[in-house]
């Protein structure tokens, strides 16, 4: 997905995150700001949004160092998802859809995402939960998404955020022999909360599963800027499974066969899609490529 005019306001909002998260210093602030807008301006619209956002948080690290600012509620927020656990796994036991049911609890981790909610550091995980399994999937291929576990060895999971990857790991558990077909992927470098392997160890992922990093520190996958090994794991799976909207506007026009569980949470995404803001998809990209 490329870069739409109504994305530009999302960009400065970031910038402006950024330098609040990163540091007290006003000067600093005013710094990391105008060289984020005025990189913002230069950066041309046939990329996708994640490299301003990839763009912006290479100025504070060139500017202040190897920090994670988000390190802090990145592991709340793990630890918070790590709680309801057994409670999501309670609530697949009893469903009579086990798998749409996983894969709803899946979008429902979606919501945890500060990349979009400036000045917000609180979500209401139950309620997600709860709206998620009521809610319907307005695109909802479903029964393709199984048909292709049942067709498919190779799975790569691309995950999204810190906290999010618990609700991921309930999905992964009920994909069969998921130990050996499912190869999880996080970033590469800290960037917003995203999840990196720190995190993937904190919600028990490396004890089930191979969790490797992408090599990047793009807030999406944007394939020129990830390792040779990660290239190499996407060219041999067969099905990939992609969370959240920076995963799809950075794999929407990739030639594979790619599943997008999110949440839409911007008009620029929900357009895209064909949806409304807050609307639950899990759309196949094959599907979507065969309509048109």
């Amino acid at each position: 997905m490329k870069i739409y005019t109504g994305c530009i306001p999302c960009f400065a909002r970031q910038a402006v995150e950024a330098a609040e998260m990163s540091t007290d210093d006003p000067a600093l602030r005013q710094t990391i700001i105008r060289k984020a807008l005025h990189s913002m301006a230069e950066l041309p619209y046939d990329r996708t949004p994640p490299h301003a956002g990839m763009i912006i948080h290479r100025i504070v690290k060139n500017l202040l160092g190897d920090i994670d600012p988000y390190r802090d509620l990145k592991y709340t927020y793990n630890l918070k998802a790590l709680n309801l656990y057994p409670e999501m796994k309670d609530i697949i036991a009893r469903s009579r859809n086990r798998l749409e049911t996983a894969v709803r609890l899946a979008i429902a981790g979606n919501n945890i995402d500060f990349g979009v909610r400036m000045g917000c550091d609180h979500v209401d995980l139950h309620g997600v939960i709860e709206e998620a399994l009521q809610k319907p999937l307005v695109i909802d291929h479903t029964e393709r998404f199984a048909e292709s576990l049942e067709q498919n060895q190779n799975i790569l999971y691309v995950a999204d955020n810190a906290g999010e990857v618990v609700f991921d790991r309930v999905l992964v558990e009920e994909i069969p022999d998921f130990e050996e077909r499912v190869v999880f992927v996080v970033k590469g470098e800290p960037v917003l909360n995203d999840a990196t392997m720190q995190d993937a160890e904190e919600a028990g992922l490396t004890g089930i599963v191979r969790v490797i990093d992408n090599g990047s520190d793009a807030p999406g996958t944007i394939i020129e800027t990830c390792s040779e090994s990660f290239v190499r794991e996407l060219n041999r799976a067969d099905l990939i499974i992609s969370k959240g909207q920076g995963n799809y506007e950075t794999l929407s026009e990739e030639p594979r066969n790619v599943f997008f569980l999110l949440k839409a949470k911007c008009p620029v995404i929900a357009r895209d899609l064909g949806v409304q803001v807050g609307d639950l998809v899990l759309e196949s990209l094959a599907l979507k490529q065969e309509s048109l």
